[in-house]
């Protein structure tokens, strides 16, 4: 009786022992995008990439998404500046009637009047059909290149220097994302300084 009760005992307590596990594999898989500028060494010098963007069209369209990205990189680094600089109430814009844009980024917005925004709009469709037809330098950045756009047209651009461009855009990607959340829902970005919001 006694060996019965100890076998349905084992037999119990073996019902909640969890089967073996699997590792999953923690390595890096090879893609297009690894032999272009932007590899991490924190990533053992490959390209983030675990949905594998990077391999799901041509090399046309790998560079389609370098320039993409670094267009995005370029103006996330001026939004972020431009918040900061906001925030800590530097160079205000004060119109001739005597009414200044403030220090609250959505309240400047607000603020603008309708033609200061289509100025805007105008100056960003100026800059992107310079980039896309007159400052190719010959060759547009789809057919050739890595797809890093270079709208100053300089001379053979060290990769090191598209690496430093590349990461300090995607910091400001984060950063700039990180302002509008602070400021839709304070108390979410630690270290948000206080006085911002």
């Amino acid at each position: 009786m006694l060996r019965l009760l100890v076998l349905l005992l084992v037999a119990t307590v073996q019902g909640f022992v969890p089967a073996s596990l699997s590792r999953p594999s923690l390595t890096l898989s090879a893609s297009q995008a690894d032999s272009m500028a932007g590899k991490s060494v924190e990533l053992g010098g490959s390209v983030w990439d675990p949905l594998g963007l990077a391999d799901l069209g041509s090399e046309k369209t790998l560079r389609w998404f370098r320039a993409a990205e670094v267009k995005h990189c370029r103006v996330a680094m001026l939004a972020t500046m431009g918040w900061a600089h906001t925030c800590n109430g530097w160079g205000k814009i004060v119109y001739p009637g005597g009414e200044a844009l403030g220090s609250d980024p959505w309240k400047a917005l607000e603020n603008t009047p309708s033609l200061g925004l289509v100025q805007i709009l105008i100056t960003a469709g100026i800059v992107e059909i310079l980039t896309e037809s007159v400052l190719t330098n010959g060759s547009h950045y789809l057919n050739s290149g890595d797809g890093h756009v270079n709208p100053m047209m300089f001379e053979n651009v060290p990769d090191k220097m598209k690496d430093k461009e590349l990461k300090n855009g995607r910091l400001a990607m984060i950063g700039i994302f990180s302002f509008f959340m602070a400021s839709a829902v304070p108390g979410s970005v630690p270290l948000y300084p206080a006085e911002w919001l």
